[in-house]
């Protein structure tokens, strides 16, 4: 497969895909025991932690992690109706615990005071405490559903370009997975080994998910279109909840990415604003701003006794969220490089993905584009110049799914 040998030429090496272990038999002779491994991608995002596999699908969780000490007294562990998919989590040999999960913005909302975040740029974020274990939480969450005892995982995930291309965070990152470990969910030990773990440039993912068609089963019902992305010289722009990234990339020539400056612009903004306009906090903001009622409008305690309407702030914020997002395209794809006036006229298009594609008026942005003085005539003259990437928000996560399945990991051997 073309785009298969592409990803391996752009990583230069060689993946391990068996882990094999030697015994001795009886007469001394040295025998191969292969190991069965299991993939996992992770988007270890600022607002968001994404995963996938096939025992858990797609899931979705914020990056927050809440202080047991603070968590409401009805919680028993495992999962009970009223708090699914929500768990009791700590490290081995620490004492301090720690609840996470999917549903933990609408059941902890009340103690959102007691939350510790992810969020942070550069290695400054992968040198916190907080970032090992919403990883390790992430992974050890997904094996409690395998219901397999000590799986070998093999795992997939991305990073900012500029991150990517350091190998300090590489090595880092790397250091704090690789191995074995043991996490405690819900009082019970849960027990893994990291055997590999791939890194990919961010954006690939969100390429990868639109290039791949899968149907979850064998790697031989992998196919591929590439006709998106090849032929064609592209923006493409992440929108995080933290950051806003951006490259410019060849067609498929990935190795040859230009990495453009990490903004720190992410949707964080545009909740923070909503917040303090509307003097909620900005888990609030938040769940308003992705929850709309059947009329679409944003609503606080809908079904309270005192129901807050924040429509007109979140519209107002949008518009002025979108104008940033609107100066990012400006300033990272069309401010021209006096050592090279052509660069940006001859940029064809530009994708959009991440959480925060859908939190923008597309509209606005594309008449904004229509309309600047910086964006050169020759870039809206096709009116086809900007696409938001399908299922933005999982993209990435999706994309190092079935790019671990494209390399052969975990259970997808040949």
């Amino acid at each position: 497969m073309i785009f298969v040998k592409i990803i391996k030429d752009f990583l230069k090496q060689k993946y391990t895909h068996i882990v094999k272990r030697k015994r001795f038999t009886r007469k001394g002779e040295k025998m191969a025991i292969t190991v069965k491994k299991t993939l996992i991608s992770i988007d270890l995002g600022n607002k968001q932690v994404k995963l996938e596999s096939r025992a858990t699908g797609v899931k979705v969780a914020p990056s927050v992690l809440l202080d047991t000490r603070y968590a409401p007294d009805f919680y028993l562990g495992g999962k009970p109706e009223n708090t699914p998919s929500i768990y009791r989590l700590r490290l081995d040999k620490e004492e301090k615990s720690f609840h996470f999960g999917e549903t933990i913005n609408s059941w902890g909302k009340a103690y959102a005071g007691h939350w510790e975040t992810s969020i942070g740029f550069g290695m400054k974020r992968y040198t916190k405490q907080i970032f090992k274990e919403l990883f390790l939480f992430s992974v050890a969450r997904v094996v409690k559903e395998m219901n397999t005892n000590h799986p070998v995982l093999d795992i997939v995930t991305g990073l900012p370009t500029g991150d990517y291309k350091d190998p300090k965070v590489i090595d880092y990152i790397r250091k704090i997975a690789k191995g074995f470990h043991t996490i405690y969910v819900d009082d019970k030990p849960v027990n893994f080994d990291i055997a590999s773990i791939t890194f990919y440039p961010q954006y690939l993912g969100s390429i990868a998910n639109n290039c791949f068609q899968w149907n979850g089963e064998k790697y031989h019902h992998l196919t591929q279109n590439l006709s998106k992305f090849s032929g064609i010289r592209y923006g493409f722009m992440d929108i995080g909840g933290g950051t806003i990234l951006s490259d410019v990339v060849e067609g498929l020539n990935f190795n040859l990415s230009e990495t453009k400056t990490t903004s720190r612009n992410g949707v964080h903004r545009l909740l923070g604003q909503v917040a303090k306009e509307a003097s909620i906090s900005q888990v609030e903001a938040e769940l308003a701003l992705w929850h709309t009622n059947e009329q679409g409008r944003y609503i606080i305690g809908e079904k309270t006794a005192a129901p807050k309407d924040i429509t007109d702030i979140v519209l107002r914020a949008k518009k002025a969220y979108t104008e940033v997002v609107l100066h990012e395209i400006e300033t990272q794809f069309f401010q021209i490089d006096l050592d090279d006036r052509l660069s940006s006229v001859r940029l064809n298009k530009i994708f959009i993905t991440g959480g925060g594609a859908y939190l923008i008026d597309v509209d606005q942005l594309i008449e904004g584009i229509e309309n600047s003085y910086n964006i050169p005539e020759e870039f809206t003259a096709s009116g086809d110049f900007i696409e938001l990437l399908n299922n933005s928000t999982t993209a990435n996560v999706e994309g190092y799914f079935k790019l671990g399945v494209a390399a052969h990991l975990g259970e997808f051997v040949e």
